[in-house]
């Protein structure tokens, strides 16, 4: 980088401004660096501000080296050891970490929707999952931090520390380019801000948080399942930061593994809305009227899963893709389908989803019929295929057990009209998980396993999570490779 090039100069750059950024420039700053955050979009936050905020782990801290064992178990040889163990170690610290900043964390009683944010339920039967006392935390709300979901309050506080220090925050500014120097060496960013070109200079490292690719088409099309599929965070998450890494000769990880739900895309607003539904009276459909899954069991896992389903008499499909919800009054006079912790639209004041659903009926994104046969109608179902599958799903209730999918008994209610409601719904993204590998000091690796000079990352960007994702396991990441990118980075002797 010559001197003359030079538009900026800090020890330290930050690419990407969510929990993950945050944490890097605050953890940097306090050990002496200068920094600079750089974030495309114009209002910072990114995915954490629309995550519900969730950190699921241990109760008791002398469990950390078994919890360590069972995650490590979990990620089934995807990650290696050593960045497990510094993840647990950060964990069991986060608590004080965030109490210095005026933060403080309460543990969730789970909602019935939240169930997948226990990280035992997955995998009961790995032994060091034995005697594990677990619970899950949020940052409780306060009349200081009132913001709607736990990643929002996370966010809200993060960033009022950084600007109490005094951090330099360039907004509609994207990082374009990485810099390296003749040693190999990160040296800096290109960046772009009011239509120009700036030049960068990091005197001691770039740190990478700049989230994933939930809405980069082409690439969710090369590495993940189903197709399409939709994304409920920013739409700033487009991927720029893995182009820029690649191009400087780092190795990826983790590219195919991704946290999904079900969503439903309005015409209006660009990111999806993430769906709950408040009572029991519900159930999905495919796109031939029939069900296919235990709905309450499909809510808690990664609903991709249950895209696979290849239909070949119908031609080169996937029948779930999209799926519909028949739903009742019951549902939709008890509360908003529309999940109400997490979601960029949420979280980012984008829309406030009706208590009762009746705007969302009015605009039509809900569908009403008086019948079953003008429901499949406005569906494009088959009647006789719906009515049956209804009738079949009633009956079941009648006799509290379901012959197709074992839906617990609990959750086994009639669907009972008229009117009788539909929604289209999509797989969605929570996140991705892909990204540059990274070591447990959070330097990125090179694609022949060396660390690389000047480059670390942190968060959802290069997510340490390679196999099952353990639920919020991501949103305790950020913040925990965070600190540990900034403190690399902010101790590192100069690049260049």
């Amino acid at each position: 980088m010559a001197n003359e090039k030079i538009d900026m100069e800090f020890d330290v750059i930050v690419v990407g401004y969510g929990a993950a950024g945050a944490s890097a420039a605050i953890t940097a700053h306090d050990n002496g660096a200068s920094v600079v955050i750089l974030e495309k979009m114009p209002i910072p936050g990114g995915n954490s501000r629309a995550s519900g905020g969730m950190l699921p782990g241990i109760k008791r801290k002398e469990q950390a080296e078994q919890y360590a064992e069972y995650m490590h178990a979990a990620c089934m040889g995807t990650t290696e050891k050593e960045l497990i163990d510094a993840f647990v170690k950060g964990y069991v610290e986060l608590p004080d970490w965030l109490h210095k900043m005026g933060g403080e964390l309460g543990y969730v009683v789970p909602h019935v929707s939240y169930s997948f944010y226990i990280p035992l339920i997955a995998f009961p039967d790995i032994p060091a999952s034995k005697g594990l006392e677990v619970g899950t935390k949020c940052l409780s709300r306060t009349k200081d931090l009132p913001q709607p979901t736990g990643g929002a309050r996370v966010f809200a506080l993060l960033s009022g520390q950084v600007e109490k220090r005094g951090i330099k925050v360039l907004l509609s500014t994207p990082a374009k380019e990485l810099i390296k120097n003749d040693k190999g060496q990160i040296v800096g960013v290109i960046a772009e801000s009011n239509k120009k070109e700036i030049y960068i200079k990091a005197r001691k490292g770039v740190i990478m948080t700049c989230g994933g690719f939930e809405n980069n088409e082409a690439m969710k099309w090369d590495y993940l399942e189903p197709k399409p599929i939709g994304f409920m965070g920013t739409p700033g998450n487009t991927g720029d930061g893995i182009k820029m890494v690649m191009k400087a000769g780092a190795a990826l990880w983790h590219m195919t593994r991704q946290v999904t739900c079900n969503g439903f895309k309005t015409p209006e607003y660009e990111s999806y809305f993430d769906m709950d539904f408040p009572a029991p009276g519900y159930i999905y459909v495919d796109k031939h009227g029939k069900r296919f899954a235990n709905e309450p069991q499909l809510d808690k896992h990664d609903y991709w899963k249950y895209c696979y389903h290849f239909e070949g008499n119908h031609g080169f499909e996937y029948p779930r893709v999209p799926a519909w919800v028949i739903f009742d009054e019951e549902v939709k006079k008890t509360g908003p389908i529309n999940f109400t912790v997490s979601g960029y639209n949420l979280a980012y004041n984008v829309y406030q989803w009706s208590k009762d659903n009746s705007a969302e009926i009015a605009k039509g994104w809900i569908l009403k019929a008086k019948s079953v046969a003008e429901l499949a109608q406005k569906i494009s179902i088959d009647p006789k295929a719906l009515e049956a599958t209804l009738t079949k799903y009633n009956g079941d209730c009648d006799n509290f057990e379901d012959t197709e999918f074992n839906r617990p008994k609990e959750s086994l209610q009639a669907i009972k009209g008229p009117p009788y409601y539909a929604i289209k719904i999509w797989p969605i993204l929570i996140n991705t998980q892909g990204g540059p590998r990274r070591d447990k000091n959070a330097q990125v690796i090179d694609v022949d396993g060396k660390p690389m000079p000047g480059l670390y990352a942190a968060g959802e960007f290069g997510s340490i999570w390679g196999f099952e994702y353990p639920g919020g396991g991501n949103f305790a990441e950020t913040m925990i490779f965070g600190q540990i990118a900034g403190k690399s980075a902010a101790t590192a002797p100069p690049v260049g």
